[in-house]
């Protein structure tokens, strides 16, 4: 893995590079350089190569790497594994040196928007911040005035290595003091905080919506002006997936929690009126004798979530500011000193950050996530079983693992409780009823109106002792549900509960083969497709499905028919 943005890594994928280890006299020859050549995707294969492929000018990108650091020549390159939404390279020049370039894929975001925030934002971390975020050396968001032909940056190859190749090395206490140092880093983004909601820019990228004295308020509470920035329209995943780029819609910056979340609201509505279908999803199963999303339940659940929604958000003046936060904090986006794998020297994928309310952002960092977290308000060290020493070797040692795993997480609980109560305190919120139902609010498109809408039935029995009512005289619950509405409601999340666990099963039992983000090995493929085709048929007979039902199934069956041609 190189030091570079490839947002959204495949851990089982093999770290293969293409090496090119001559300089060449036309470098555009090499084309796999500008496709999606990690593995082979099981589900809307074409589509998702095609969102995946850049056309461009990989002379004039080695150009603009060899001018961005005042070198001679490029006499290698090396394409990195390809990520989901980047094409990244390693240009090594005649004296050594070493920096990398990024090509963002069709995929990646709205044109200029994406690239221009992401520069902006890393130069904010590191140089307000004090992040160790890569430097950038060249870019350019407007691929119509580049002869690159595309957007691109030029960035500092980051020093170290990914986290993940000491990480399963590092005893408990090293591996305490790396997520030590994240607790600080998140300390900073969350003292950090800033008056609008959007992604940052540089001032003059955008068009300026009003005239603001200060950008953020600072660690110590002081109100801190930077004409260098400027809050914008934001960039973020929930803002481009499944089609979302496109939309005609409000993006944003906001002044207030209440206007944004509107607008998320808002996003989805549209989504769900003016888009071809629903996307298909990889951690449901949908159909007949099953929970079946349609139209009118998702905008019947929007429509109830823009009624509740001044109802849910938190009132607390702490929840009243936007941060910024890296989202995506997993192994191989932490760099850590292959001497001392305890410091960390960089933190990359800054693509797609925003500016939001603390409970809209992932808290936890990825690399902390296992199978059998202990409760979120658990404070305590997990106790190991007294019998363990008497258990077979390998069983002994799966426990161990588990066991060294939650009690980081509950060591890292505990750290930030003490050193960032306000991110704990954001976490916590999380967990309750209205922080779930603001979660499911932003994707309701995609997925999630069944459970959002049963935890409405939940939010009804709570409703008089959440805080936001009491500070308003105890006003009444805004919505109604009629006996045959609480019934169906209840009928679609079992259903959806079924779906899930099903696919659930399937997913363990593939193992290895499970794709990911639909993305398996090019040795797996042909096994893959005729093992999910197989999972398929199986499930129709379970189910015992009619052969018009049988049709209505493989609509929402996530995965490509072998039996068509490919």
């Amino acid at each position: 893995m190189c030091g570079t943005h490839t947002r959204q890594n495949f851990p089982q994928f093999a770290r293969s590079m293409t090496y090119i280890a001559e300089p060449s006299k036309d470098w555009n020859l090499h084309k796999e350089l500008f496709s999606f050549t990690r593995g082979r995707f099981v589900s809307d294969e074409a589509g998702q190569l095609s969102c995946r492929h850049v056309n461009f000018d990989m002379n004039e990108l080695v150009k603009a790497a060899v001018s961005s650091i005042g070198a001679k020549e490029c006499i290698s390159l090396e394409k990195c594994p390809d990520g989901q939404y980047n094409k990244a390279f390693i240009f090594t020049m005649d004296d050594g040196r070493q920096v990398i370039g990024k090509v963002p894929n069709p995929n990646a975001g709205t044109p200029h928007f994406t690239t221009a925030s992401e520069v902006a934002t890393i130069d904010f971390l590191r140089n307000i911040l004090q992040v160790p975020a890569p430097q950038v050396y060249a870019w350019s968001s407007n691929s119509a005035k580049t002869p690159v032909r595309a957007e691109y940056m030029i960035m500092e190859r980051v020093p170290g290595v990914p986290l993940g190749q000491k990480w399963p090395q590092l005893v408990p206490a090293d591996k305490l003091k790396v997520l030590l140092q994240l607790v600080g880093f998140q300390k900073a983004w969350t003292s950090t905080r800033f008056l609008k909601f959007g992604s940052l820019y540089y001032n003059g990228d955008v068009p300026i919506t009003s005239e603001d004295e200060y950008l953020y308020i600072g660690a110590n509470g002081e109100s801190v002006s930077n004409s260098r920035y400027i809050v914008g329209p934001a960039t973020g995943r929930d803002w481009v997936d499944h089609g979302r780029q496109d939309l005609a819609c409000k993006r944003g910056p906001w002044s207030s929690v209440l206007d944004y979340r509107k607008a998320v609201g808002c996003r989805e509505i549209m989504a769900i009126e003016t888009l071809d279908n629903f996307p298909k999803q990889d951690v449901i199963i949908c159909g007949p004798h099953l929970y079946t999303p349609t139209k009118m339940k998702k905008l019947s659940a929007l429509n109830l979530y823009q009624q509740i929604l001044p109802d849910i958000l938190p009132t607390e003046s702490a929840y009243q500011f936007g941060h910024l936060w890296h989202d995506d904090l997993h192994h191989n986006n932490i760099f850590v000193d292959p001497e001392n794998p305890t410091k960390v020297t960089g933190i990359i994928d800054w693509q797609s950050t925003q500016i939001v309310p603390l409970f809209d952002h992932r808290l936890m960092p990825g690399l902390l996530d296992c199978p059998h977290s202990e409760p979120e308000d658990n404070l305590e060290r997990p106790a190991l079983s007294e019998d363990i020493d008497s258990l077979p070797k390998y069983q002994k040692a799966a426990i161990l693992r588990d066991w060294v795993d939650r009690s980081l997480l509950v060591a890292w609980r505990r750290s930030i409780k003490n050193k960032n109560p306000q991110q704990y305190e954001s976490i916590s919120f999380g967990t309750t009823t209205p922080g779930n139902l603001l979660s499911l609010g932003r994707r309701l498109y995609s997925l999630g109106e069944a459970h959002f809408t049963a935890l409405l039935l939940d939010l009804k029995e709570e409703w008089a002792s959440l805080p936001q009512v009491q500070s308003q005289g105890n006003k009444p619950f805004p919505l109604s549900f009629s006996p045959s509405d609480v019934s169906k409601i209840k009928d679609d999340m079992s259903l959806a509960n079924r779906g899930i666990e099903i696919m659930q099963y399937t997913a363990a039992m593939f193992g290895d083969l499970w794709p990911d983000n639909g993305l398996v090995r090019h040795d797996q493929y042909d096994r893959a497709r005729s093992e999910l085709n197989h999972a398929k048929e199986n499930l129709i007979q379970h189910l015992g499905l009619s052969i018009s039902e049988r049709k209505e199934f493989e609509k929402f069956w996530p995965f490509d028919d072998p039996t068509l041609n490919h």
